[in-house]
């Protein structure tokens, strides 16, 4: 008995059949295994300054933004000798005590040392360094650091608006 060979078009189906389950199996296989953290690697967004001075009228303990410091650019420390540091971008912004004029003045007088402070601060580690620190912790060496170099009041926390590495 002769057996009957089979047709192009049932060959074709085979193919396309195996191929639908294994974009199947391997869309599976991807969403299965995937870190359950969806952008891990992203910051969250600080509160617009307007947002931070509602919140803290409802708290009672308001506060005023200070964000003249403007867009300071700056290349992270270097990882190796056969690498140069990341340029990044950090556009930061103060809270500080409501109403409180001489502090504000301060500020005003002393927003180049502050540029000069984040920049200081920012090339001195390596990009690995500063997202193993993390921007809380970033934030509170920061904001000691703008804290010593006052002298009529404190500023309360600062944000950052932007705060990006460029490779």
């Amino acid at each position: 008995m002769k057996q009957k060979k089979p047709s192009l078009n049932f060959i074709l189906t085979i193919v396309a059949a195996s191929i639908a389950v294994l974009i199947l199996f391997g869309t599976a296989v991807v969403l299965v295994t995937k870190s359950k953290e969806n952008g891990a690697a992203y910051r969250h967004s600080d509160p617009t300054p307007q947002k931070v001075i509602n919140r803290s009228q409802k708290k009672n303990a308001k506060v005023a933004a200070y964000n003249s410091i403007g867009e300071i650019r700056t290349v992270t420390r270097r990882a190796d000798e056969d690498s140069n540091g990341v340029t990044m971008v950090v556009i930061p912004w103060f809270s500080y005590p409501d109403g409180d004029t001489a502090l504000y003045e301060e500020l005003v007088q002393k927003t180049r040392q502050f540029q000069s402070i984040f920049m200081e601060y920012f090339s001195s580690y390596t990009r690995a360094e500063l997202i193993q620190k993390g921007e809380t912790v970033i934030k509170d060496e920061l904001k000691d650091k703008i804290n010593s170099e006052l002298v009529l009041g404190e500023i309360t926390d600062i944000y950052f608006s932007d705060y990006m590495f460029f490779e």
